[in-house]
């Protein structure tokens, strides 16, 4: 992990700001996002290439699907580098929400890059298994891939503190290749000992095809984790929780109805209506509103926060009602 990028992350590290989108400032969110996958990029061009050369020399199908696996990480991480300073710029006269949600976009086309390679793997097991070929330069590519694994930790740790501080789905993701890209390089090691110094060679394609398996689940975790995002899902229920006490904490809000929050990128969205005493003044409704928003701004930074006042005893219920069904 680089020193500037340790140093924003522990900045950034409060206990009640951990792996949660919006606890940070914007700039300060994009810093970290911005160096992680810098980081990412580099690790995943050292991979691709030195996978490649162990792979031409080697022949070796699990090498070959740590190799494809390792392309899509480089991919992925392209994608989340161009996506984590996009979703950073300010919101314009067109975009009012800010572009956050193309860090999700970003997601999904790591996805159907993952589902297309797994398919390809597969296609390459089959033909491994019909025509099984031993393996060369097989105590050569163990040494390799241990090499591979130790750099791969070293960047799951330093992703991990960066989500952990900035909650980046794009960081996420990333993180996700990543693992299963660990997990892949144990396997094929597994494979190529077993292919190499016994006499199961049909080994090394079972490598490849538990790691085709194991790039398909990669896959759908990554989708949901972007479907919750673009289907504008609503926070977790702890993080809804704080907001309603935080907005409770003055002694004039009699309740909180109407409730709506959902996250974009490092951004998130909340909106709700403060019943107030039907007596409370509009200049005094305005302060008390006020300091709600400047509660909310302490634990949620890079909050977009709309909320509106109501007399407590009125029970009218405001727009569309389809929309009030489960509040």
């Amino acid at each position: 992990m680089s020193a500037e990028l340790e140093t924003d992350i522990k900045d950034a590290d409060m206990p009640d700001r951990r792996g949660r989108p919006g606890r940070l400032p914007v700039e300060g969110s994009s810093k970290i996002t911005r160096r992680i996958t810098l980081i990412a990029v580099l690790v995943g061009i050292f991979l691709a290439v030195g996978k490649f050369l162990v792979w031409q020399s080697s022949h070796s199908v699990g090498i070959l699907s740590s190799l494809i696996h390792s392309i899509l990480d480089l991919s992925g991480a392209l994608s989340s580098f161009f996506a984590v300073r996009y979703a950073a710029l300010p919101p314009d006269q067109n975009y009012r929400f800010g572009r956050g949600k193309v860090e999700s976009f970003s997601a999904i086309f790591q996805v159907c890059l993952i589902v297309l390679g797994a398919f390809h793997l597969i296609e390459e097991v089959l033909e491994r298994i019909a025509e099984p070929v031993a393996l060369t330069q097989g105590g050569f590519a163990i040494a390799m891939m241990v090499l591979f694994i130790a750099v791969t930790i070293w960047l799951l740790i330093a992703q991990s503190w960066a989500v952990r501080a900035t909650g980046s789905l794009a960081v996420r993701g990333d993180r996700a290749h990543y693992f299963a890209d660990l997990l892949a390089n144990i396997f094929v090691i597994i494979g190529l000992g077993l292919s190499t110094f016994t006499p199961f060679i049909w080994a090394d394609a079972l490598v490849g095809a538990l790691m085709a398996l194991w790039l398909l689940l990669t896959a759908f975790k990554v989708a949901r984790l972007a479907w919750a995002q673009l289907m504008d899902m609503e926070l977790n229920p702890e993080e809804r929780a704080l907001i309603t006490r935080l907005a409770l904490q003055d002694p004039q809000v009699k309740a909180v109805h109407d409730l709506r929050t959902r996250a974009s990128g490092p951004h998130i969205h909340i909106q709700m209506r403060l019943d107030l005493d039907d007596h409370v003044s509009l200049t005094d409704s305005h302060d008390i509103i006020l300091a709600a928003e400047k509660r909310l701004m302490g634990a949620f930074q890079a909050a977009d926060i709309l909320i509106y006042p109501h007399p407590s005893a009125c029970g009218d219920v405001h727009g569309n009602e389809h929309f009030h069904r489960h509040d």
